[in-house]
């Protein structure tokens, strides 16, 4: 019987699904046979520490997205640090979660309903210092478009979430993040955590 895994999303924000495809190409970097099981997501309110006393654990993974964002890495790092729960990963994007898709110009494109537009993505050491990411990455979609005006430039606003989603979903490569140390961090806490004995 093939190994299955499963996994719980704990939300920082409206549009987390971002990371699904993110975490699943983490995940089978480390263990590429593994079936994974479509996530759970929970809404967390409050700080970590309360949630996390008062969480009941249902799946083999939770993966806890807290944006830096004003804060540095270091510092939200250190709201896990007293919880001494092993099937906790942090997944701790500097500044924002959606500047990890800002390394795939050609996924922007897609998403957009554009798939032959270039779009120019910044440098790769730039990514972390990016002040609004979410930003960028819904000017890079509004603008891949053709920057629709009227009631076609509505209509592709409202749909600003579900197309960073399908950047996130386009993107079969999140290798070039491993130069980053948001992600780096991420990696190594999810090698820590993982639930099956991994063999070379």
């Amino acid at each position: 019987m093939k190994r299955q895994l499963t996994y719980t999303i704990i939300a920082d924000g409206g549009s987390d699904r971002i990371l699904v495809p993110i975490i699943q190409w983490a995940i089978h970097r480390l263990d590429p046979v593994v079936e994974i099981i479509e996530p759970e997501f929970e809404k967390r309110i409050g700080g970590i520490e309360a949630f996390f006393e008062a969480y009941e654990f249902s799946t083999m993974l939770v993966f806890a997205h807290r944006d830096s964002e004003n804060q540095s890495l270091v510092e939200r790092a250190r709201e896990f640090e007293g919880l001494n729960l092993n099937r906790v990963v942090p997944v701790i994007p500097v500044r924002m979660s959606e500047a990890w898709l800002l390394i795939d110009g050609r996924a922007i494109a897609e998403a957009a309903g554009s798939p032959s537009t270039m779009v120019q993505v910044p440098k790769l050491s730039q990514i972390e210092q990016i002040a609004n990411p979410k930003e960028l990455l819904d000017q890079h979609l509004f603008e891949a478009a053709g920057s629709p005006a009227g009631r076609q430039g509505k209509k592709f606003k409202r749909s600003k979430v579900e197309r960073r989603i399908n950047v996130a979903s386009c993107i079969s490569d999140y290798s070039p993040l491993e130069s980053l140390s948001g992600f780096v961090q991420f990696q190594k806490c999810l090698a820590e955590a993982y639930p099956y004995p991994l063999t070379t």
